[in-house]
């Protein structure tokens, strides 16, 4: 089975000093029918106004993955009680555990920030919280690089079984993944133009495929996307 979901099918949120995407059901949207795919339970793009963000406030019991697609993000929580700045085209993972209290803010006081958030239901959820800054330093160009999973054939570890990729793909070229039996596959094109399993997809669009044993990826145009491997 496979699902596109437009970019423009999101639901929008604007606050003025945030704008939010919403591709599942979050805080005061609901939707009966869209609360997760698998273990991964929240996706939001959000764009934050110049030196805005959310102040310290509590989370427990989820894996979240930042990526910074335009900006600077500034990261505080009261485990460690130190403060981080992530920068374009990096990651922060935050695995809450039991609870913590963080806080997520524009670092920059003259430019807006955007960034991505995806929120993973953890293996076990009595665990301490932790905190890890990801900065991809090899090429990923028509090839998909493995960010995240649970064992150790990835640049960091997460604490649930998932394998997370990022790859970029020259004009005319194709990426095969072949996914386990049992498993999910859910993309999101952060730029460019691809068709997955002859389905179109645009800037913005993710898809969600289960049951397919065989996922064929061709650029229609230069592109850069993630993908997950998720029960």
């Amino acid at each position: 089975m496979i699902t596109v979901v437009p970019s423009q099918q999101r639901n929008f949120i604007d606050r003025g000093w945030m704008k939010s995407y919403r591709t599942f059901s979050f805080q005061d949207y609901y939707d009966d029918e869209n609360n997760d795919f698998g273990k991964l339970v929240v996706f939001n793009e959000e764009i934050f106004a110049p030196g805005k963000g959310f102040n310290l406030h509590p989370t427990s019991e989820v894996e979240i993955l930042t990526y910074v697609v335009d900006g600077e993000l500034e990261h505080f929580d009261d485990f460690s009680n130190k403060s981080s700045v992530v920068n374009e085209g990096e990651f922060q993972l935050l695995g809450t555990g039991k609870g913590v209290n963080h806080s997520e803010k524009n670092y920059n006081k003259d430019k807006p920030l955007r960034y991505l958030q995806f929120w993973f239901t953890p293996c076990n959820i009595e665990q301490d919280p932790n905190y890890q800054k990801i900065t991809i330093k090899e090429d990923y160009s028509n090839r998909m690089l493995k960010v995240l999973s649970k064992n150790t054939d990835s640049i960091s570890k997460i604490r649930q079984d998932i394998d997370f990729y990022i790859a970029k793909l020259d004009k005319a070229k194709d990426l095969i993944h072949k996914p386990k039996e049992g498993r999910k596959t859910f993309i999101y094109l952060l730029k460019g133009h691809m068709e997955v399993n002859d389905h179109i997809i645009l800037e913005g669009d993710s898809i969600r495929i289960s049951d397919d044993r065989k996922i064929t990826i061709k650029s229609i145009g230069k592109s850069e996307f993630f993908l997950i491997d998720i029960k």
